[in-house]
């Protein structure tokens, strides 16, 4: 079979192609659709310690009269909300994306931060208040048990505060966080208050100081207030300057004019943008776009870019029939050759048609398979790279729900599926990976990828990108990081390379679909299409589609040789410099939560989003899970 996708590309675009381009910047799936994993145990931690004291504090102010500890208490039944509400928040927020809720619910956070600052400003004029109120009606307050309780309140708000100091980048927590320093200066002020009382009898210092404190909350409250408010009524970041993005926009080489142009924040700290960007060329865009994203990350730091380019002077010139006539090449069993008229010709849509390419190893050439699917002549590909025992068969659900976008390229790695095996099974490393997707991406004829890579799919992806030159754009990496668990390494030796071999084609499925069961669950529906492709029928038994050898090389791995590759993978992972999603199943034992976090941390363009309910690796034949991909690579 020939595939036109192997030829060189026509020069011009289709003009029923809006040429939208999402160029997501510092690997957004945190763009409302993912965001770091927040300490929840902060917030528990804080929770627990206010609420309970909340209570001891509440009697010990009725029984005391004092108005100073009747608002630390006050204080504290409202940080105590707060931090439920700004808890609950983060809950919400971490929620993947879905078919309704396509940015994820990221602006959860900033809902809460402004509830609790309202919440706050209401207390302040209650406090105020009943403070004046006081001057005229003075009432006997006990001072030995104001400072004693105070005293100890203090003691509890400074370990609170502590806790909550330590995350710094939520505005949902420095809200909560303002709460509960409010709650710390009233009682200071409520142990001043005592102390006064108990030693002198004055009892107005009790409503001057609970005015004091107000007023001190106050401007904190309002700053919060105003810029969850900001957020939420989709306002320019506060720290980003949108005349100089305009001008810097207008500054790339190649760009004409700007319009349309929209800054805002989708979810706290993760910045978009969209706009349309008038150029003189169709075919120059990907030089002037990768310019662009460069420019917008490393100046401005903004997460999600969406551009429409357009024809200075003109809303589309190129039409279809612009396209050549074209000779195009393909490598499937032998080079055969086509000329396809464009102009005349339906276009060819590929529906997980198979073609081979020959790739080197050593002194001799391999054939490796991939399955395709949608418009070969598309620009646009996705490289779908599946993980240890599987095969490219595993993004069937996905690559239907992308190839109208893209043309879905999914390789069997060599040694599965309908790829050939190698005589040298220590060559089935990721070297030799690499090597054969390089090739790959050459018979293409493309110079740009977006890469989708399950477990070894994405260690494969991670060291590609971090080669000079790579041509992948953007890259979903999913359930796999630097770090692989000792826990994982453990269960993947137990099924690997072992024996597998059933008389019975139900039988052979039903414990495939064991051994995938971390994969989370799924229909028998489902199963069949993800796992039914692996089992192929040979001499009357049902056996593994792949090499046994492939176990070869992954057995003979020492801790010596495992930590070596881990500090390598860590070394090509920080030189990535392309927007990457971190995708974790939330119980998986081969990506901690600990690698994921490390991960964001020494790469500013990594972001993360965690799965719940799913092991090692999500599958990507759910819907929302597909949302999450469609939307990433948007």
């Amino acid at each position: 079979m020939v595939d036109p996708k192997s030829s060189s590309q026509a020069s011009t675009m289709n003009a029923t192609d809006p040429h939208s381009l999402h160029a997501h910047k510092k690997g957004d799936a945190k763009h409302a659709h993912s965001k770091q994993v927040s300490n929840q145990n902060l917030l528990l931690i804080a929770l627990v310690l206010t609420l309970g004291f909340s209570g001891v504090e509440g009697t010990a102010a009725y029984f005391a009269n004092s108005l100073a500890l009747i608002s630390d208490a006050g204080h504290m039944v409202t940080d105590a909300a707060a931090l439920g509400l700004a808890l609950l928040a983060q809950i919400i927020s971490r929620r993947p994306p879905s078919a309704k809720h396509s940015f994820g619910f990221g602006r959860a956070e900033a809902l809460a931060a402004f509830v609790n600052s309202i919440v706050m400003l209401a207390l302040v004029v209650w406090i105020v208040f009943e403070a004046i109120s006081r001057f005229y009606d003075p009432h006997k307050v006990d001072g030995l048990t104001v400072t004693v309780v105070a005293a100890i309140g203090l003691l509890m708000n400074i370990v609170v505060a502590w806790v909550l100091s330590r995350d710094k980048k939520s505005v949902n927590t420095r809200a909560a966080l303002v709460h509960v320093m409010g709650d710390l200066l009233g009682s200071v002020a409520a142990l001043i208050a005592g102390v006064v009382i108990q030693f002198t009898g004055w009892m107005p210092i009790d409503a001057i100081l609970s005015i004091l404190v107000s007023l001190l909350i106050l401007k904190s409250t309002i700053s919060i207030l105003r810029e969850s408010y900001h957020f939420l009524m989709e306002g320019v970041p506060l720290h980003i300057d949108y005349l100089a993005v305009g001008n810097d926009l207008r500054a790339v080489p190649g760009v004409l004019a700007v319009h349309d142009l929209h800054v805002w924040e989708m979810t706290p700290s993760f910045p978009a943008l969209i706009g349309h960007i008038e150029i003189n060329e169709m075919q120059d865009w990907p030089a002037i776009m990768s310019r662009i994203n460069t420019m917008l990350i490393d100046k401005h730091g903004i997460d999600h870019v969406t551009l429409q380019p357009e024809v200075f002077g003109s809303v589309d010139v190129h039409t279809h029939e612009e396209h050549s006539h074209e000779e195009h090449t393909h490598d499937k069993s032998a080079y055969e050759e086509h000329t396809h008229d464009e102009v005349r010709s339906p276009p060819v849509i590929h529906q997980g048609d198979t073609f081979f390419v020959h790739c080197a190893h050593g002194d001799s050439t391999h054939r490796m398979a991939y399955h395709t699917w949608g418009d070969p002549s598309n620009d646009k590909v996705l490289l779908c790279v599946h993980g240890l025992t599987r095969r490219g068969s595993d993004f069937k659900t996905l690559a239907e729900a992308m190839c109208k976008d893209y043309y879905v390229v999914c390789p069997d790695v060599v040694g599965r599926g309908d790829s050939e095996h190698l005589s040298n099974p220590m060559l089935y490393a990721v070297p030799q990976y690499v090597s054969d997707i390089a090739q790959l991406v050459k018979a293409l004829g493309v110079s740009q990828v977006d890469w989708l890579g399950t477990s070894m799919g994405g260690l494969i992806g991670m060291v590609y990108a971090a080669m000079p030159h790579s041509p992948i754009r953007r890259m979903l990496i999913n359930d796999v990081g630097p770090k692989i668990e000792p826990e994982a390494i453990k269960r993947l030796s137990s099924y690997v390379g072992q024996p597998f071999s059933f008389a019975n084609r139900t039988d052979a499925l039903n414990r495939l679909n064991v051994i995938c069961s971390t994969f989370g669950e799924h229909t028998p529906e489902e199963w069949e299409t993800y796992n039914g492709p692996l089992l192929i029928e040979r001499n009357g038994l049902w056996i593994l589609h792949y090499d046994p050898d492939i176990s070869v090389p992954f057995a003979s791995v020492n801790p010596i040789m495992a930590k070596a590759g881990e500090m390598a993978l860590w070394h090509a992972f920080k030189q990535i410099k392309i927007p990457m999603l971190i995708v974790r199943g939330g119980v998986s034992d081969l990506l901690s939560a600990a690698t994921v976090a490390e991960m964001c941390k020494v790469n500013p363009y990594a972001r993360s989003i965690e799965i719940p309910n799913v092991g090692h690796a999500p599958a990507f034949v759910k819907q929302e899970q597909i949302a999450l991909a469609k939307e990433f690579f948007s």
